[in-house]
């Protein structure tokens, strides 16, 4: 897992990433450009998934992982926690979905806060929560979230 900011993955994903190069173009739109810009923006061959919903309490949200995909999760608007924990430590609620490349789990795990500006880069073998409310008010989010083959 890779938590930081978007200037950061900029300048230093391209020394420790493999074909980042492909990134750094949306990289660089979500550091200067809107929600509502990126969404009539082009950024094939990557499969990129703009996300709006409104943030719940942590006990209602599950923890998930992926077998193929790692996400690359930028918040545009608003902020929300994500849960973080290896996979490993989990416990599975909802069986594994090929189609959608998703299990759910139950589990416990640090929270780290995304907001406009961060990014969270989380693999396969990371279990995640997101959607998680900052605070008891939920808040409403626009994310986008890309997923990378692995």
């Amino acid at each position: 897992m890779i938590y930081d900011s978007i200037e950061n993955l900029i300048a230093n994903a391209p020394s420790f990433m493999p074909r980042v190069a492909e990134l750094l173009p949306l990289l660089k739109a979500a550091s200067a450009h809107s929600y509502e810009e990126l969404q009539k923006m082009n950024f094939t061959p990557l499969d990129v998934r703009l996300k709006e919903y409104d943030t719940r309490p942590a006990p209602e949200v599950p923890f998930e992982a992926h077998k193929r995909m790692w996400d690359l999760q930028i918040v545009m608007a608003g902020e929300e926690l994500i849960g973080c924990c290896p996979l490993a430590d989990m416990y599975e609620t909802v069986p594994y979905d090929e189609a959608a490349d998703v299990a759910y789990y139950g589990a416990k795990g640090p929270m780290l806060k995304l907001e406009p500006g961060m990014a969270i880069l989380v693999a396969p073998w990371d279990g995640h929560q997101p959607e998680v409310a900052v605070t008891g008010t939920p808040t409403h989010v626009k994310k986008l979230v890309v997923k990378l083959p692995w």
